[in-house]
Order: structure tokens, then C-alpha cells, then sequence
């Protein structure tokens, strides 16, 4: 089995949330207020993900702190409380279309996701699939959608609402069909509560900048988190291993019954551990567990 390690010591590691409104849409705070807000929070770059509005706040850009363009598109769906969100974040190659709208009208059921994604994808953009939970959205709902390139594993404005932001089922589900996407978190921040800071994307990129953040998305260089942090990760010599901050429980998950947990002893604590894989497996990925029940989630390495 070939090595395989997604981090590099040669690129940098950046803060980011990838999933944010504003008074544009239906968020509290103007848009330079959230940033204010999340450079107090320590993040390195941020997305604003308006409701059906393209955005890219360039003025709010410095050598430190990265605004990168998004979207979040939305689609009606057949059951109550059903629908289709679609959040898309793009380099510095889309159409440059700040704050026009996307039409949205008459998309509908699956066909009208998969239209949002193809029109997305299309422009630029990398598309993820949002809080699953929340939408209400079996998974022999969604599991025909193709081409997206991410989930959202962890939602935390959906968790601290009404607990609907943990989706790692579904990820599981498409990871097991071989399908080839990646997981984040995010906040999904409207700031009528304390829903931000909770959930985020750390990049492995070579420096701070749109396109390189983007590609690094694109290629998986990066893990989500809603606390604990992964120092690396990969596969060596048939072993799957992972250094991480203290945890109580790091968690190797597999295809079927290939996975296997670790869990600290009381009063101790765990930063790193190593499973031999049997050779078989579709996918490997890893989830740290911190002492608050927080969790960090590497990207799959797919086999």
C-alpha cells in the first residue's frame, strides 16, 4: 500500500469558515461587522455565503486576513420542511458578479440540486452540500446528487439551534459508494445567537491567498474541526496514523468493520495512534475526540 500523507511542513496553516450570512441576507451583522468579528476570533479568511446572492468583499481583504468569494443557493423539496442548500466558494477565476442575484426560481426536488451544483461548478465554484440533518433529507434522497465536492460533516449554527448539525452518516454512506468527497465544518453564522466560532476548515496551503486556499479545498489539504486540532495524518507502510492535540478517543473509520477506536484511559489522554489496515478498505479517515466531546475530522484517503 502507497504512502500517503495530505499535510506538508512546507505550506502554512490557515483558520477559516466557509459558510456565513450577513445583513445581505438574512444575518444581523453588516458585513463588516462579521469581519471584525471573526479576525477577533482568529481566523485567517472567511466566506460570505448570502442567500441567492453572489458576494465577493475585496475591500475587506488585508495581508493577514482573506475574504474569498461565496454563495449559498437554495431548492424546494417534496416532503415538509424539505429543501436543498447549496454553498458555493470559489477562486479568484469566477465570474466576477458581486452581489448579483442567483435565480433560484422553479428548482425543485433533486434535479433542482443537481442544477444549482452543475450551474456552480460551471462559474467556478467548488460546491458543498449543507446540513443534511437540518434539511430534512433522507439519505436515498440525496445519494444520486453528483459532483459536489464537500459536505458539511458539522454544521455548528444548525447544532446550537436545534441539534441538526452532525452529518458524518451521510458522509460514511457516499465514502462507501467510493465516492470521492471531503468533509468541513462550518458555522453557518446569522448571528441572531451565538452561532459562530464553532465550527471551521484549517488549510494546508503555501500562503494566504484565494486561489491557493481554494486549490487546497479542491484537493483535500485541509481538516475540519469543531475543537481538537490534527497536526498530520496519513497511511505509511499499511499503518494509518495521526498526531493530534489531547484527546480522550481518536477514532479510525472504515470501510464496514475495518475501523478501530482508541479511547483514553481515565485521567489520561491521547495525541496520537496507529492501526494497521487490512488491505481491503475503500476509505480510512480519522475523527479526535476532545474532553468536551469536540471533534476534529481528517479528509478521507481514499484507496
Amino acid at each position: 500500500m502507497a504512502s500517503t500523507e495530505p499535510f506538508s511542513t512546507s505550506r502554512q496553516w490557515f483558520k477559516g469558515n466557509l459558510h456565513t450570512h450577513s445583513t445581505i441576507s438574512d444575518g444581523k451583522l453588516k458585513p463588516a461587522e462579521v469581519v471584525d468579528l471573526y479576525k477577533k476570533l482568529g481566523y485567517d479568511f472567511l466566506a460570505f455565503t448570502d442567500h441567492e446572492i453572489f458576494s465577493w468583499w475585496q475591500e475587506f481583504s488585508t495581508s493577514d486576513f482573506l475574504i474569498i468569494p461565496g454563495i449559498e443557493t437554495s431548492g424546494q423539496a417534496p416532503g415538509p420542511y424539505q429543501c436543498h442548500h447549496i454553498v458555493g466558494v470559489g477562486g479568484s477565476q469566477v465570474k466576477p458578479h458581486h452581489l448579483e442575484p442567483f435565480d433560484n426560481r422553479g428548482l425543485q426536488g433533486l434535479q433542482g440540486a443537481q442544477t444549482m451544483v452543475d450551474t456552480l461548478t460551471e462559474q467556478g465554484y467548488l460546491t458543498i452540500y449543507c446540513h443534511p440533518v437540518w434539511s430534512r433529507q433522507p439519505f436515498d434522497k440525496i445519494e444520486d446528487l453528483q459532483n459536489f465536492a464537500a459536505l458539511e460533516v458539522y454544521n455548528y449554527g444548525c447544532q446550537v439551534e436545534n441539534c441538526t448539525g452532525e452529518a458524518s452518516y451521510y458522509w460514511d454512506a457516499f465514502l462507501r459508494q467510493g465516492r470521492p468527497i471531503w468533509g468541513v465544518a462550518t458555522d453557518d453564522s446569522h448571528q441572531h445567537t451565538k452561532d459562530y466560532g464553532g465550527g471551521w476548515v484549517v488549510v494546508n496551503a503555501p500562503s494566504l491567498n484565494v486561489d491557493e486556499i481554494v486549490e487546497a479545498l479542491r484537493l483535500g489539504h485541509f481538516y475540519a474541526s469543531s475543537g481538537p486540532t490534527i497536526e498530520s495524518y496519513g497511511v505509511r507502510d499499511g499503518q494509518v496514523y495521526v498526531h493530534c492535540s489531547s484527546a480522550q478517543a481518536i477514532h479510525f473509520i472504515a470501510f464496514e468493520r475495518r475501523g478501530k477506536s482508541f479511547i483514553a484511559d481515565v485521567g489520561q489522554t491521547l495525541t496520537a495512534a496507529t492501526h494497521t489496515l487490512h488491505g481491503d478498505e475503500k476509505y480510512v479517515r480519522i475523527e479526535v475526540v476532545d474532553e468536551r466531546g469536540r471533534v476534529a475530522w481528517s479528509n478521507p484517503i481514499l484507496f
